[in-house]
């Protein structure tokens, strides 16, 4: 049985994934691009994905819910969703895109220990009185 920690994580990142994929979905349909054909199956795709995050949140039983409106709440979920990121792009990471020169690796290295850990600052920062 989800407990409501369980049930309100998957709730907003369902949420969050239906208003994004339906932000795209307005973009596509706003670009000047919008009538070439290359475009229907991406806009098709992104749709299905609206729908299957509607569907996930209808067989969980739980409701889709948006970005908190708590401005603290919301730096600490962009700040802890960009950490991730970032953490993605360490070296060793990166090695999973083809070798990465030695010499690079430090320097890379180096400016993303430099990125997460201001955010690692900005984090702490929001959860704080």
């Amino acid at each position: 049985m989800l407990n409501p920690h369980h049930r309100r994580r998957l709730g907003v990142r369902l949420g969050r994934l239906v208003e994004e994929a339906e932000e795209l979905l307005d973009r596509m349909d706003a670009a000047p691009e919008a009538g070439h054909e290359y475009l229907a199956p991406l806009r098709d795709e992104v749709l299905a994905l609206v729908e299957a995050g509607r569907d996930a949140a209808d067989r969980l039983e739980i409701p889709l819910a948006g970005a908190s409106p708590d401005l603290r709440h919301r730096v600490q979920a962009w700040s802890a969703a960009w950490w991730t990121r970032m953490l993605d792009c360490r070296p060793e990471k990166l090695g999973g895109l083809g070798p990465v020169d030695p010499e690079d690796a430090g320097r890379v290295a180096e400016a993303v220990e430099a990125v997460t850990a201001r955010l690692a600052r900005l984090q702490r920062l929001s959860r704080e009185d």
